[in-house]
């Protein structure tokens, strides 16, 4: 016969073993459902970055899977800026086809105060013009910072160049306040965004790594810019 003191403990163990079991299963099960909810939550950026995405329209993830499916092709581009089918260290997400691009986005990180500022950023086929970006996760300050995610600070990239007017790649400048503010060269100006007031450092963090992961792809576009 057990003791009272040895029941208790068969008991607390009996207890720890149902819990763990029943915790490892939950994890287990819910497992390929956060996969599956990063996989829709990947396709919707891209999609948006891409301007695919009507913002006025609620979608379910079985629509963002079909529309990325049906318009999406993923590459990846090797040390000679070709497309290929071979996991390179840089992806691409292409509209059209490998011989007929009419736009496609790329991943981009920047440090900004307090975080990395992960998103997508998509140019058109000539291999210069911004078609979109987008920004899907940091931990910068709300209301500072934070406004990387916002609308008004994205779509200003919207029709800006990453080229100057000689057609050199020159990446993106995010000002300290507003371009129409700054003593920015007219022929400059399509190069500029608006920076985000009382964040500099983020501001000045896109703007850096933006063009350090554009250049990346630099031997890919220029081919465009030539076409």
């Amino acid at each position: 016969m057990l003791s009272d003191t040895q029941k208790t403990f068969v008991f607390a163990l009996l207890m720890c073993l149902f819990c763990s079991i029943a915790l490892t299963g939950t994890a287990v099960g819910l497992k390929s459902k956060q996969e599956k909810n990063m996989l829709v939550d990947r396709q919707k950026n891209i999609l948006k970055s891409l301007n695919l995405l009507d913002v006025n329209k609620k979608y379910s993830s079985l629509d963002i899977e079909k529309l990325y499916i049906e318009n999406v092709n993923e590459f990846y581009v090797n040390d000679l800026g070709e497309l290929t089918a071979d996991v390179t260290s840089l992806p691409l997400f292409v509209i059209g086809s490998e011989t007929s691009i009419e736009k496609y986005a790329v991943p981009f990180k920047a440090y900004g105060l307090w975080s990395w500022v992960y998103g997508y950023i998509a140019i058109q086929g000539d291999g210069e013009t911004i078609v979109g970006l987008t920004v899907y996760d940091h931990k910068e300050t709300p209301g500072l910072g934070g406004e990387v995610e916002k609308a008004w600070f994205q779509n200003q990239f919207i029709g800006k160049k990453i080229t100057d007017i000689s057609g050199e790649f020159v990446s993106i400048g995010v000002v300290k306040g507003k371009v129409k503010d700054s003593n920015i060269a007219e022929d400059k100006l399509d190069n500029y965004v608006d920076g985000i007031s009382g964040a500099t450092i983020t501001s000045k963090g896109v703007e850096k790594y933006l063009k350090d992961d554009l250049y990346l792809y630099e031997t890919f576009a220029k081919q465009l810019r030539r076409s």
